[in-house]
């Protein structure tokens, strides 16, 4: 899904809706050129049997939706956490003695720099090759290898290390949801059933060959916007509508304004 996503958003979109409206409208044509409409008298049952079908369908689409909205709602939640935790991090290690403090206040300044750096391509490669993970590292070693010159100065470095810790773990839960998606099951779900619910009309007997079209057409767009809806948010961090790195941005912003708060003191 990659490739698919990549592509710019309105290219997308006549990607997936195009093969909908193929779908719908050609097999009508192919059906009815066959001859294979059903009788009039057949009618209800038709209707009835596609009533069924549609109506499993869509709860299991529904699902499928609110799932994928979910899983994109807590990735721009996790990623502003972890921004916000950079921040507290570079914050609390202003009351740090020595230079030490000044050495993590930079390292973590320079973490947020190369997550917004890299952001575009960060649901596309690995952990190790981004630029922000030999950041986080050189921040983690400087962290744990600072020794507390006072009472005062061992209150906040646990702090700090707290603070550490919780950042690392947003970094991870980011990452991993990030590039998570859906399987391979539910996409044969949702391409099998959409192909069932729409086939189930070709064989309506309609007596304007106009109104058959334009009924079909209308649930291939349907199916179409429901696909592309699913395909922009399932992985998070990749595409034209990925969750954006605006939270590391306000976070630098304010480490900036912080910075400057600090040498005026």
């Amino acid at each position: 899904m990659t490739l698919i996503e990549s592509l710019p958003l309105p290219l997308l979109f006549i990607a997936l809706i195009l093969p909908c409206l193929l779908l719908g409208i050609g097999g009508a044509w192919l059906v009815k050129n066959l001859g294979w409409q059903a009788n009039a008298a057949d009618k209800d049952a038709i209707v009835l049997t596609h009533a069924f079908a549609g109506m499993l369908y869509a709860v299991a689409l529904g699902l499928m939706v609110i799932n994928v909205q979910s899983s994109y709602s807590e990735v721009k939640m996790v990623v502003m956490q972890e921004a916000n935790l950079t921040e507290n991090l570079f914050i609390d290690a202003s009351g740090l003695e020595g230079a030490s403090g000044t050495d993590i206040q930079a390292l973590a300044r320079n973490y947020a720099e190369d997550v917004i750096g890299e952001w575009e391509s960060i649901g596309r490669r690995n952990d190790s090759s981004l630029p922000s993970h030999e950041s986080v590292e050189n921040l983690t070693l400087r962290i744990l290898n600072y020794q507390p010159l006072s009472a005062r100065d061992q209150i906040i470095y646990a702090e700090v290390l707290s603070g550490l810790n919780d950042m690392l773990d947003q970094r991870r839960e980011c990452l991993h949801l990030g590039r998570n998606s859906m399987g391979a099951v539910a996409w044969l779900i949702v391409i099998l059933g959409a192909v069932i619910t729409i086939g189930m009309t070709w064989f309506y007997p309609t007596e304007s060959d106009r109104t058959r079209y334009l009924l079909v057409g209308t649930m291939g767009l349907m199916f179409g916007l429901m696909i592309f809806l699913i395909v922009v948010m399932d992985h998070p961090l990749l595409g034209g509508f990925r969750v954006e790195s605006a939270s590391f941005e306000e976070a630098l912003l304010d480490m900036q304004a912080w910075q400057q708060s600090f040498s005026e003191i």
